[in-house]
């Protein structure tokens, strides 16, 4: 009887961890963001948000955008928090290329980071980041590739630029 206990308890502990997406998002996106652009204009968005736990060591691979995106180009980005002036921390504003950067969680300090897009489009067009497939190794561990999104992303690109990006098209 205990040996099955036993048995039973690694079940459930492997279970619990099978069902944690960590570092990725659990739940659906939870906010849209609408951005208007030129032809050959980079615009930039934070699509995730990863908090590091203390101890962890998150080193990410690469990144693949998922969504409507044909015609277009799409870059992934890390942006780590800075200290604005009036002391509050802000993720969203610098940013460094996500292959190869290492993010390592901290007690006490904001290890959230930021996993951005830089989308380029190439023609007039409507382009969507529906999701994000992020590959990364986790503690030194093997390469491991999830999806996840908190922010879906919609740019709306001609030229001139548009002076908005509607949430339906043709609105």
């Amino acid at each position: 009887m205990r040996r099955g206990l036993v048995s039973f308890a690694v079940a459930l502990t492997v279970l619990g961890c099978a069902a944690d997406p960590y570092p990725l998002p659990s739940d659906p996106p939870n906010a849209g963001q609408l951005n208007p652009a030129a032809v050959g204009e980079t615009t930039r968005a934070v699509l995730i948000y990863v908090t590091v736990r203390p101890g962890d060591r998150l080193a990410l691979v690469g990144a693949d955008a998922i969504g409507t995106l044909d015609g277009a180009e799409v870059q992934f980005l890390l942006s780590r928090p800075t200290i604005d002036a009036n002391g509050v921390s802000v993720t969203g504003e610098n940013f460094e290329d996500l292959a190869g950067t290492v993010v390592t969680g901290a007690t006490g300090s904001d290890t959230t980071v930021g996993i951005a897009a830089a989308l380029t489009p190439q023609r007039p067009g409507r382009y969507e980041v529906t999701n994000v497939r992020l590959r990364y190794r986790l503690n030194g561990g093997r390469e491991q590739a999830g999806d996840g999104i908190d922010i879906v992303w919609t740019v709306c690109a001609d030229n001139p630029a548009p002076s908005d990006c509607p949430e339906e098209p043709g609105s």
